[in-house]
């Protein structure tokens, strides 16, 4: 699990995933998929992989409140007990990208 702190060394952008479609099988269970296209939704909005706090994702969700659907307990996010923010992790990033890709075949070079 590499968490990422630092935006710019992730080479695949929240832009690069359509959140248009279901993730499909990217976390083996639907309501997990719902909570990681959220998710990706948030850090399109943002810009980037920053950190995220659970009100911004509670706006994300017409119940108001935001469910992380085994994301945390999965390992996907992690959270940040300093400032109590949230930040995906490379694997959430990878899933999220091989299940729904806006830019199809995305040359990703891991350096």
């Amino acid at each position: 699990m590499h968490v990422i702190t630092d935006p710019a060394q992730c080479p695949i952008k929240p832009s690069d995933i359509n959140t248009e479609t279901h993730f499909w099988g990217a976390f083996g269970h639907y309501e997990t998929e719902v909570a990681a296209k959220l998710v990706v939704r948030l850090c399109q909005e943002k810009g980037g992989w920053g950190p995220m706090a659970q009100e911004e994702l509670d706006k994300f969700e017409p119940r108001g409140r935001f469910h992380w659907n085994h994301l945390i307990d999965g390992g996907f996010v992690v959270r940040e007990y300093t400032d109590d923010t949230f930040r995906v992790t490379t694997e959430f990033v990878t899933k999220c990208y091989g299940a729904s890709p806006a830019v199809p075949d995305l040359q990703v070079v891991e350096g």
